[in-house]
């Protein structure tokens, strides 16, 4: 019997990826362990590797931007003639997957068998109107392509591939003095997560100012007496973790209609690289000092740059913070990153004038915005979370005299 190499899940948020490169051809003969291609998600490249010993008899047709979703058979070990990567992928659905046969790239006349399904599946489909498989309606959509001025040339005057890359060269040539970018897999999958996210999560928004002058000052004596040079980011990671900790019925998630609360506190980074944005994760952030939790973001950050991050270093987290002050913006709302249920934008920090003591004087504000999950968080629960955040930036000593970090002590 056949063994079946299946499309991995490499985050419990993923659901598709696609196949950069095979390392393995048919006819290998692979240890279990071997890696048998790289596979490209929303998050990293990963390694796939072989579960038993076994010859590769076959391996799944694939693009640099095609989709595949998780648990799909990409390989058979030990494949006989009459086996094929379709029929296990079909059996395991409730109906065979007509549009796979029919957008096949070597567009292989259909068997029989097949005909009678087809002709069944089209007969659905006229009452649709625009008869096109959910691939064409897909990769029209991602193009802005009206399938309604398409004619197709396929069978019943089905909208194949072929129809599509016409329409699309045509709108190519129509518009000359714009360039239109196929989006990469990476970005596909941002799209769709948060579309999905923001459409399905009920989002609600809060925004506070913090005096900065403090912190600022604090800052400037840790620096003049340790090597390792703290940033502003790393204190706001820091304060959230605290203010997460004195607010434990903050850290939790709402995942299949469940609340999941969690004992660790675990801080996502947003970071920015060329292709989206991904969220490594400082574990146990309130038990870090300041020193440390510095060499973990520039660690991480430069694992993300190089596409390095482990599933681990970026899965889960209790709240993320992102950071885009050193853009010069001053205010905005982010989107939650599931699982979890919170996020804090933060803002720049400015000179401006400010009340103290009923006096006007010269001072530096920060504006952060939470964004909450109001399935598992209630809007008092969050509005006690930033202020705790907010008390801690205007006080923050309670920072050093948490931090373990003996070296900045």
């Amino acid at each position: 019997m056949a063994t079946k190499v299946l499309m991995p899940a490499l985050s419990p948020t993923m659901s598709e990826g696609t196949i950069n490169r095979w390392l393995v051809k048919v006819g290998d003969k692979v240890l279990a362990g071997d890696i048998l291609a790289e596979i490209e998600t929303d998050k990293a490249t990963m390694e796939v590797e072989a579960v038993d010993e076994g010859i590769i008899t076959h391996i799944i047709g694939s693009k640099s931007d095609e989709l595949i979703k998780v648990n799909t058979v990409i390989a058979l070990l030990d494949g006989t003639e009459n086996d094929s990567i379709e029929n296990y992928n079909n059996s395991s659905n409730e109906s065979p997957n007509i549009d796979t046969i029919l957008e096949d790239k070597n567009e292989i006349k259909l068997e029989e068998n097949i005909e009678s399904i087809a002709e069944e599946k089209v007969s659905i489909e006229k009452s649709n109107k625009i008869l096109a498989s959910p691939y064409v309606k897909k990769i029209s959509k991602d193009k802005v392509i009206d399938l309604n001025l398409i004619k197709g040339s396929g069978p019943n005057g089905r909208i194949i591939k072929r129809d599509l890359d016409e329409a699309s060269n045509i709108q190519k040539n129509n518009n000359i003095n714009k360039n239109i970018i196929e989006p990469s897999s990476i970005r596909k999958i941002i799209a769709e997560r948060t579309t999905k996210t923001k459409n399905e999560v009920p989002h609600f928004y809060l925004t506070i100012e913090s005096r900065m002058d403090r912190l600022i000052n604090l800052r400037k004596k840790i620096n003049s007496v340790s090597k390792n040079k703290i940033s502003f980011n790393d204190l706001i990671v820091k304060a959230c973790a605290l203010a997460m900790k004195r607010n434990p019925e903050s850290n939790l998630s709402w995942i299949n209609n469940k609340i999941h609360k969690y004992n660790n506190i675990d801080i996502a980074i947003a970071v920015a690289l060329k292709e989206g944005l991904i969220t490594p994760i400082v574990r146990n952030a309130d038990k870090k000092g300041l020193s440390e939790i510095s060499s973990e973001i520039k660690s991480l950050v430069s694992k993300a740059n190089q596409n390095k991050l482990l599933p681990d270093e970026y899965n889960g987290g209790s709240i993320t913070i992102s950071n885009l002050g050193m853009f010069g913006i001053t205010e905005f709302k982010a989107i939650i990153n599931p699982p979890q249920s919170s996020i804090i934008a933060i803002g720049s920090i400015i000179e401006k004038p400010v009340v103290n003591n009923g006096k006007v004087e010269v001072g530096y504000t920060m504006k952060s915005t939470i964004s909450a999950d109001h399935r598992s968080l209630d809007g008092a629960v969050a509005a006690k979370l930033l202020k705790e955040f907010n008390d801690i930036l205007e006080d923050p000593f309670q920072i050093w005299l948490n931090s373990l970090d003996m070296e900045v002590i």
